[in-house]
């Protein structure tokens, strides 16, 4: 097998494509012989630049017929300029860049033609046309030798390369007005094939995967029967820069008993004037100069439960964040910043910028960690004396069935499920304890008879644990449930959250 392509037919094949109109660039690439520091050249040496217009004749209004333009100086200055405009006017502070290049898809036509008229004019036989094939350098990566170095100037930032690139991406949309017209008469040939497809197929037919599938199936003669270049050259459809989103997180707590933990909306209507997400997140958005925010957090408490003490873990992604380089000291006068905004939520610790790993240990919470709640709860329709509160502390590891409570049936499936409540104790409350609350209804209808039946509940629980319902029971929905166990109705009147156990942050 002969897989060589003499030199003398080399420069032949050179010359051959710069009759047709191969910019220097592409007639370089298909023979495989272009270094990054050659390609580069072709871009900053003037005098090079010069002879290779002038050799190649490719003049301002000559397209070249294999890269139509996108490895051609003006569009490549076109872009340059627009990409150093699009990055310095964003305001990303990211040291690093990796550029996305999209292209259209009938250069992969254009390239299975030149190789075919190729074959044809030096009659090359299959190996030394699979040499060719092999050996041709991809559009892509000319345009990344040619420009990346230039962008980094322009720019100020380093551009990464490799198998982990920069969280900042800048992206490079060339489009072509031909280039549904140049697929079109190449799939014209396989008007059958088309036809036997499902309509849903149908739309889909220009798209790149199609056009290498079918690339590789067609036959030489028969491509070149269907097909032949338009003349034209791509223009610069979309430069766009987005920053891979990252991850702060810490613990706060929720002091209002009328605040949602994320914005409450419906049928569009918001329901609450704020909710925890906003009041701990539009500080961080607006620092960080973020386009959005998911709010991620270990649980969520109803709207009319706290969480006291130590506070619930939380996370917020930012997405699209132009500042990401944010010193401890700044995170600090941030976290002093939502503290001093509102009196319904506070961080209880500091900020700090989240690993995958700490992610993970937020998800694997759900289902492994305890949680612990104390509940005001009160006596209804018997008198305290017949309540034995202190058999509760000797209750250890109790297996209780909940039904989905019907306050949440209509968002959440009926499904049983099986939670274990580690300990619980009670106590009635105390003299003092029943005078505060005296004075706190002092004004309200309220029997304040009832106020020497209220007494505290403490449990530490599976999470999952719907407490309300455990203390109440839901008309059974939940066995056993505290009146059960107590031989009397019980109901709630506030709950909160005491601790949520896991490592975090």
């Amino acid at each position: 097998m002969d897989y060589t392509i003499t030199p003398e037919t080399q420069h032949q094949m050179i010359e051959y494509l710069k009759s047709i109109n191969c910019c220097l660039s592409c007639c370089t690439r298909f023979m495989g012989t272009g270094t990054s520091e050659y390609f580069r050249n072709l871009m900053s040496d003037s005098k090079l630049l010069n002879d290779t217009l002038k050799d190649a004749n490719a003049i301002d209004n000559v397209s070249c017929i294999a890269c139509i333009g996108i490895l051609q100086y003006d569009i490549q200055q076109q872009t340059l300029k627009q990409i150093i405009d699009s990055v310095n006017s964003s305001g990303f502070d990211c040291p690093t860049f990796t550029c996305n290049l999209s292209i259209p898809a009938s250069l992969n036509l254009r390239e299975r033609y030149i190789h075919i008229s190729l074959t044809q004019k030096f009659n090359l036989s299959k190996d030394q046309l699979c040499s060719l094939k092999l050996r041709t350098q991809n559009i892509k990566e000319v345009w990344k030798m040619q420009m990346l170095s230039v962008v980094e100037a322009g720019i100020l930032k380093q551009q990464i390369s490799g198998a982990i690139p920069s969280p900042f991406s800048i992206d490079i949309i060339y489009d072509y007005a031909n280039d549904q017209e140049d697929c079109q008469k190449f799939t014209e040939s396989y008007t059958k094939n088309v036809e036997s497809r499902n309509n849903k197929h149908r739309n889909n037919i220009y798209s790149r995967n199609n056009i290498e599938k079918l690339l590789n199936n067609i036959e030489d003669d028969e491509f070149m029967k269907h097909f032949s270049p338009s003349s034209g050259h791509v223009t610069i459809g979309k430069i766009s820069c987005f920053h891979r989103g990252f991850f702060i997180g810490g613990r706060y707590k929720k002091l209002s008993r009328h605040l949602s933990q994320t914005p409450w909306y419906i049928n569009g209507e918001k329901k609450m004037e704020t909710s925890v997400q906003d009041l701990l997140c539009n500080h961080i958005v607006k620092y960080t100069n973020s386009d959005s925010l998911k709010f991620l957090s270990s649980g969520r408490e109803d709207v009319d439960v706290r969480t006291i003490n130590k506070g619930r873990p939380f996370a917020v992604e930012l997405i699209n964040p132009k500042v990401t380089i944010i010193a401890a000291e700044k995170l600090a006068e941030i976290v002093d910043e939502i503290n001093a905004s509102t009196k319904l939520v506070e961080i209880t610790s500091g900020l700090k910028f989240l690993c995958s790993s700490d992610l993970q240990k937020l998800k694997e919470g759900e289902n492994v960690k305890t949680k612990c709640y104390r509940a005001l709860c009160i006596l209804r329709h018997k008198s305290k004396d017949a309540i034995n509160l202190e058999q509760l502390s000797n209750m250890k590891n109790i297996k209780i069935i909940q039904k989905t409570p019907i306050r949440v049936l209509h968002r959440r499936p009926l499904t049983p499920r099986t939670r274990l409540l580690r300990e619980m104790r009670a106590r009635w409350l105390t003299i003092e304890e029943i005078k505060k609350a005296r004075e706190l209804f002092s004004e309200s209808h309220i029997d304040h008879d009832l106020l020497n039946h209220l007494f505290v509940f403490d449990i530490k629980t599976q999470a999952g644990t719907y407490v309300k319902e455990f203390v109440h029971g839901d008309f059974g929905r939940t066995r056993p449930n505290l009146s059960d166990i107590l031989g009397a109705e019980v109901d709630i009147v506030a709950l909160d959250v005491t601790a949520v156990n896991i490592e975090w942050p």
